[in-house]
């Protein structure tokens, strides 16, 4: 009888623990926008929000809804409506890798030293905590 008691309560332990949520942040303050990626985490699903503000106080921050799922480090995100920001053209999924300390979010856009558009990946740091 204490075997079976010591399972159930092993399991009903280790559901919780699979279950369990964590919040992240990321933000970018890029050279025109600065951008922030929020996000819960439960289990290997994931739902959140990205805002794209200015650095004027008159712009309206623009904040756009997603989902997606984790595996491994690679988190794949479907936005509620329109992507929020610029990817490369024929892109069919998006993918972001989430590190220890930062977000790698690919992006497209033009290279100010080139002139030139292209792919690239943008590093958002960790929101600093309060």
């Amino acid at each position: 009888m204490q075997k079976l008691s010591l399972a159930i309560v092993l399991c009903l332990g280790s559901a919780t623990a699979a279950v369990a949520q964590r919040d992240y942040c990321f933000k970018n303050d890029g050279l025109k926008v600065k951008q922030t990626a929020s996000f819960t985490l439960t289990g290997s699903t994931l739902e959140g929000t990205f805002v794209t503000g200015g650095y004027d106080d008159g712009t309206a921050d623009q904040t756009s809804e997603f989902a997606g799922t984790k595996r491994g480090n690679i988190l794949t995100i479907r936005f509620h409506g329109k992507v929020p920001y610029n990817v490369s053209p024929g892109t069919r999924s998006i993918s972001w890798t989430l590190k220890s300390r930062s977000l790698i979010i690919p992006m497209y856009g033009k290279n100010y030293n080139t002139g030139k558009y292209s792919g690239y990946s943008a590093t958002f740091e960790r929101c600093k905590e309060i």
